[in-house]
């Protein structure tokens, strides 16, 4: 081959390879959009008014918590350069009552149903009210 021939050869295959590239990337784009309507498909449907009405309650429910309680932090002291006592970390470590007062009051706002079978957990008949 001629070194003409050479570099045509070469421009065409960049050439191709760019056009494959292109097609890939349209293809994983294509992908990820249908990924993610396929995991949209699969989540409860809720209206705009009970989302609202979930986000108030679990405003209230953390309005509410009572996070003067002391017990509920684990505090580390230190002492700096003056010799003073300073707070160096302060550990909240009992998240499990705020969680039980959040799902309180977002699982009072809902009617409870049996599943559809015994195997299917991801029902959204608790959401579809």
């Amino acid at each position: 081959m001629t070194k003409t021939e050479l570099e045509v050869k070469l421009e065409a295959l960049k050439q191709l390879l760019d056009e494959k590239a292109n097609e890939c990337e349209s293809y994983a784009s294509q992908i990820r959009g249908l990924e993610k309507q396929l995991d949209d498909y699969n989540k409860p449907e809720l209206t705009t008014n009970q989302l609202g009405a979930i986000e108030d309650l679990i405003s209230n429910a953390i309005g509410d918590f009572n996070f003067d309680n002391q017990d509920l932090y684990e505090i580390e002291y230190g002492l700096d350069y003056d010799a003073r006592v300073f707070a160096d970390n302060i550990n909240f470590r009992d998240t499990y009552e705020l969680t039980e007062a959040i799902v309180k009051a977002v699982t009072k706002f809902f009617k409870e149903v049996p599943n559809l079978d015994d195997t299917d957990t991801s029902s959204g008949a608790l959401l579809n009210s």
